[in-house]
């Protein structure tokens, strides 16, 4: 298994994956969101187990509401990465949320089963930081169900160590933007 790497600007990026079987195409493309993507955002979400859902969204609904669906895909306070195979199959979506003069953002992934392990999600948490960056965030949070260690190692994994809290039974992670010039962790 291969580890996904970034190469270039998050609005061009490819990711690298490997062909050994499965459903993890050879590579794929991460862009910018737009709403042109709803149907396959719609797929990938339908193709994601309950449980991929519920650790995502705190709900299983295998339907994104269409207003959700929109928010997600052009939301006005933010920006949206699909990460999409040759063939256009959309299989991980990252987002970040950031109030217009607010310093902090949120962020919230979600990449389907089949291309879990592979490194995708830090490639996108990577570069939703990038952008963060560009656009003068000094901290990012994401809210976490307890139980998803997968998500909680995600920030670890990309160097995003920060503080950790509980609200209303939910895991507040919090961590600072790294500058460009630091040397810690793999989004730095």
């Amino acid at each position: 298994m291969t580890a996904a790497r970034v190469i270039g600007r998050a609005r061009l990026t490819m990711v690298g994956g490997d062909a050994d079987g499965g459903e993890w195409p050879s590579y794929v493309r991460v862009r910018v969101a737009r709403l042109q993507d709803a149907a396959g955002v719609r797929e990938m979400h339908e193709r994601c187990s309950a449980e991929t859902r519920r650790l995502r969204y705190f709900t299983s609904a295998p339907r994104l509401p269409e207003s959700a669906l929109t928010r997600l895909l052009e939301p006005r306070d933010g920006v949206s990465l699909v990460a999409a195979a040759p063939d256009g199959t959309i299989g991980a979506m990252a987002t970040l949320f950031h109030p217009a003069g607010g310093a902090t953002g949120e962020v919230g992934l979600l990449v389907e089963d089949a291309w879990q392990g592979r490194g995708l999600g830090t490639a996108l948490l990577c570069a939703l930081v990038e952008i963060a960056a560009e656009r003068g965030l000094t901290d990012l949070r994401a809210h976490v169900l307890p139980w998803n260690r997968r998500m909680l190692a995600l920030f670890e994994r990309a160097g995003l160590v920060g503080r950790r809290s509980y609200e209303d039974g939910v895991v507040l992670v919090q961590a600072t933007v790294p500058r460009s010039d630091s040397a810690a962790g793999r989004c730095a």
